[in-house]
């Protein structure tokens, strides 16, 4: 197989920009003076306005575009000493249009690396096979040409050819910005399992800052003309920003969307009142709450009643032969997280959330009351883990 000595061995890799700056002929400087490290094994986000040079730095990265000065190394080694036809197959690309080859097959076009590195079609096909079941498509797809997809499952179709030669290092150019935001959602999805089981080194490039929070584990915002305003895990961009340009660019919501990092697994559940379709009104009414949940026969919800509504019935009526209203969405206590929890307090009728367990079962319910006491928890606790995270890199106390 022909792999260039650069990208040997890359089980440790890192990337890491030393100063690197691309000025065009003009003067114009698209990045300046870029010092950025990428982690092995994890998403790194590139995000920013249009213009800024997220898009420049990544094809610097596989020599699409070559820096004017400073330096690019994949694992301590400089990728301008190999061969750049060679340092590309090592390294998995995917852009927004998918670039798929027209004319060939869908196993042909994920093959087309592997087959270029010298690998046998045949396998190189049964690889290609396997890797669409890997990106939620069916293998029986296989042997249809793009223009039979639709285009979410042509984005799936290029990250599947990106990743066919196994490398270590995968970019993506803004994969998912020229699909519907549903299908988009999906795509990120797949993204964060395909990452969760293949721990590859991503660099991926966005304009939508809330695609760089959901798939980044660490997001480098830029400012026009390359520079960069700040870098750090996604929570800390929210609950921390460096200042006012990123406060802006982030959101004003930020501090709803920084509750997706705090898990609801410790909030604190209320009993009830719940009640199955065998009880009465009068059961239903006893506690004198404004509202009562309703739940059937399976422990899952089937709705909020009102106590009004209660009221103007019989006292011995079951409560299966009451209608109840909607409840918007439950949440998972040891799965989902506390922006998971508001939301359904948000969307109930009785203004509390309801807890489900992992099979949809009820749990319980929580109060504003008791979300405020588990946010106020969780941000002293992210607070004081950012001080001693801090203290330990030599930075200014909180």
């Amino acid at each position: 197989m022909v792999h260039d000595t650069l990208l040997g061995g890359l089980g440790g890799n890192l990337i890491t920009f030393e100063r690197v700056t691309k000025e065009y002929p003009d003067g114009t400087k698209a990045v300046d003076a870029l010092d950025l490290e990428v982690p092995a094994g994890k998403t790194m986000v590139l995000v920013g306005p249009s213009g800024c040079g997220k898009t420049t730095s990544l094809r610097m990265v596989n020599r699409l575009v070559e820096p004017t000065s400073g330096r690019i190394l994949l694992d301590g080694k400089d990728v301008r000493e190999g061969n750049p036809a060679h340092l590309r197959r090592g390294i998995g690309y995917v852009i927004q249009q998918t670039g798929l080859f027209p004319h060939r097959t869908i196993e042909d076009n994920i093959a087309t690396v592997p087959v270029l590195n010298g690998q046998p079609r045949a396998r190189a096909r049964a690889r290609a096979r396997e890797l669409l079941t890997l990106v939620g498509l069916e293998p029986s797809l296989a042997r249809r040409y793009p223009h039979q997809l639709s285009g979410g499952q042509q984005q799936r179709v290029g990250v599947a050819r990106a990743l066919a030669a196994d490398p270590p290092v995968l970019l993506m150019d803004e994969p998912f910005s020229a699909v519907d935001p549903i299908v988009r959602a999906s795509l990120q999805d797949q993204l964060i399992a395909l990452q969760t089981e293949l721990h590859k080194t991503i660099v991926l490039v966005t304009h939508d800052i809330e695609e760089a929070i959901k798939v980044g584990d660490i997001v480098a915002l830029f400012r026009p003309h390359g520079v960069l305003a700040q870098v750090g895990a996604p929570e800390r961009l929210l609950g921390e920003p460096a200042d006012d340009y990123v406060a802006d660019f982030v959101g004003f919501d930020r501090g709803i969307r920084r509750l997706s990092f705090f898990p609801a697994e410790n909030l604190a559940l209320t009993s009830g009142p719940f009640f199955g379709g065998d009880a009465t009104v009068a059961q239903a009414t006893a506690g004198g709450q404004p509202w009562v949940l309703m739940t059937g026969s399976d422990g899952k919800a089937r709705g909020w009643v009102s106590a009004a509504t209660l009221g103007a019935l019989p006292g011995d009526t079951p409560l299966a032969q009451v209608p109840a209203d909607g409840f918007g969405h439950t949440f998972t206590a040891g799965t989902d997280t506390l922006r998971a929890a508001l939301d359904a307090a948000v969307l109930s009728p009785a203004g509390e959330a309801i807890a489900v367990d992992g099979d949809g079962r009820v749990l319980g319910v929580a109060t504003f009351d008791q979300l405020r006491t588990a946010i106020q928890a969780a941000d002293a606790a992210d607070t004081a883990s950012a001080a001693r995270a801090r203290a330990g890199a030599g930075g200014p106390p909180a």
